[in-house]
């Protein structure tokens, strides 16, 4: 079989877009993580970090348009955010009092990424889809937790989502309203490839020129059938939690499983399962590098900070390359605010990863889906 055909698609998942303005976005992002991070090892509190990080998420939401409704959407998202940290801790509280009880964070999981991801293309975020509140949901259970620490994680989220609002305002007038600028047409002008995780634009399409925007105001409507909801998120992520839940961290598959399904055709859907898992498998031989060499608080806040910018540099440009700094970024946080051994934490993160992809895959090629307007 001749290896021609395989060329372009190698070719589109290795080509990354040229810079477009991203640094601004880029550090205000690093430093939505960063202080928030050193707050809670100044006051001795580092295992609240991920509450921390999951409300600092905030700020990578709305970068393509102008501040009023990049504030809006970042309001909107904070809110979904914080309540995934909510209902994960409460997962977690749940899951130490009654042993046997943590499988619940799956069908949970499964019913939030529908409802946000109905909810994201509604009210037409950037990035949609439920990558983040997934992941903050079942990052959160993860951990264990009394019932004490539920009022702690409200308060730490609903601080670092309130601290990233301040550092949109900060960091407006640097950013251009992007990258990327909304014009008269009504299109979005990309700064490169549009690799957004979670997003229904193509990762790795050489994207040149302005990218349509949204076919309808907010709130007409979803942008998919009902039946594309429950298939790719409903059971796409219930399918890979469940496999993966033998594993021990089920939702880096659900996950992972939720980033190709957001793609808007079969043939995206496979390009970001590829960048996706090719860029974790090398991301965790970084994040084993690092971690194994035991570096203190300080430094893995640094690096985390340096990680967080280097992902928004390069995931509107090319996702796998994205992944190099996303990988080791999530690891280090969850190692941060529960420590256990490097070995067994980067090989989970590969083989659930692996899962996620391959059920992603799976239901791809099985349903065909293409996505529809507003009115469709």
């Amino acid at each position: 079989m001749s290896s021609r055909p395989l060329l372009p698609h190698l070719r589109r998942m290795l080509h990354v877009g040229p810079y477009g303005g991203e640094l601004p976005v880029a550090l205000r992002a690093a430093a939505s993580v960063a202080v928030p991070m050193l707050v809670l090892w100044a006051t001795g509190h580092l295992e609240w970090s991920l509450y921390a990080t999951f409300g600092a998420f905030t700020s990578l939401f709305g970068r393509t348009v102008p501040l009023r409704p990049r504030l809006t959407q970042q309001v909107q998202a904070g809110a979904v955010l914080v309540t995934s940290v909510l209902v994960g801790t409460l997962i977690a509280v749940l899951a130490s009092a009654v042993p046997g009880t943590g499988w619940l964070v799956v069908p949970v999981a499964a019913l939030w990424a529908t409802g946000v991801a109905m909810l994201s293309h509604r009210l037409r975020w950037h990035p949609p889809g439920p990558l983040f509140p997934v992941f903050a949901l079942g990052a959160c259970s993860s951990v264990p937790a009394g019932l004490g620490q539920v009022p702690v994680a409200l308060a730490v989220a609903v601080a670092a989502v309130l601290f990233a609002l301040a550092l949109t305002v900060a960091f407006a007038r640097f950013e251009r309203g992007g990258p990327g600028s909304v014009v008269a047409s009504g299109a979005v002008v990309a700064p490169g490839p549009a690799v957004v995780p979670g997003s229904a634009v193509v990762p790795g399409a050489a994207a040149a020129g302005p990218v349509p925007g949204p076919t309808s105001a907010a709130g007409t409507g979803p942008e998919w059938t009902w039946s594309h909801y429950l298939v790719r998120y409903a059971v796409g992520v219930a399918v890979a939690g469940a496999i993966a839940t033998a594993v021990g961290h089920p939702y880096w598959a659900m996950v992972a499983a939720v980033v190709p399904m957001s793609a808007p055709d079969a043939s995206g859907a496979l390009m970001r399962a590829a960048q996706r898992l090719a860029g974790t498998l090398v991301g965790v031989l970084i994040a084993w590098a690092l971690l194994t060499a035991g570096p203190p608080p300080l430094v893995v806040i640094a690096v985390a900070a340096l990680l967080q910018a280097g992902a928004e540099l390069y995931v509107g440009r090319n996702y796998a390359v994205a992944m190099l700094f996303i990988t080791p970024l999530a690891l280090s946080m969850t190692h941060l605010a529960n420590p256990v051994p490097v070995s067994g934490l980067v090989a989970d993160r590969a083989l659930d990863t692996l899962i996620g992809v391959a059920v992603a895959v799976a239901i791809t090629l099985l349903t065909h889906e293409r996505r529809q307007d507003a009115a469709g």
